[in-house]
């Protein structure tokens, strides 16, 4: 009987999302009660045309402008809290009126797409120091192009330290 190297059964990717030092959704609130107004300006010169911004401490909601549909604070405070315990890639997250289900996970940022796989929607949340980026992108664009173009201005915002 020939032994060899015992095999993977499967194969694990772990990696771990960092917690905000405990901070709750309040805390983050009373923190940041109003955003520059350079943001803004800087948002539209950097984000596709037709898209706008919401700000309500301490989310940022970004969404096409032709969509009817806005981020409730509910939903808001639902993301934002679960993203806190490193937990939002555990369940569904709702947002914009849509179910999403998060498939990629990184050290700030949480990227997910529509359950209904025949809509062509996503959703894209940022984690900063003081605020949360909270996007939905629909067709024309596609997540290779808007999701670089986020993090982009998630930079920007953390240079300013947001």
């Amino acid at each position: 009987m020939k032994r060899g190297r015992p095999r993977r059964t499967q194969l694990q990717c772990i990696d771990t999302i960092p917690q905000v030092n405990d901070t709750t959704f309040e805390e983050l609130k009373s923190q940041l009660l109003e955003l520059d107004q350079r943001i803004l300006t800087l948002g539209q010169k950097i984000l596709p045309k037709g898209y706008t911004m919401q700000f309500e401490s301490p989310y940022l909601a970004i969404s096409n402008i032709s969509d009817k549909k806005k981020l409730s604070a509910d939903d808001a405070r639902i993301l934002v809290s679960r993203a806190l315990q490193g937990n939002l890639h555990q369940q569904y997250a709702q947002a914009f009126g849509e179910y999403y289900i998060v498939t990629t996970c990184r050290a700030r940022s949480f990227y997910g797409k529509n359950v209904d796989t025949s809509k062509k929607i996503g959703l894209v949340i940022v984690r900063l120091k003081r605020i949360f980026i909270i996007a939905r992108y629909d067709v024309p664009e596609t997540s290779f192009d808007f999701i670089p173009i986020l993090e982009l201005f998630a930079d920007k915002l953390a240079e300013f330290d947001y």
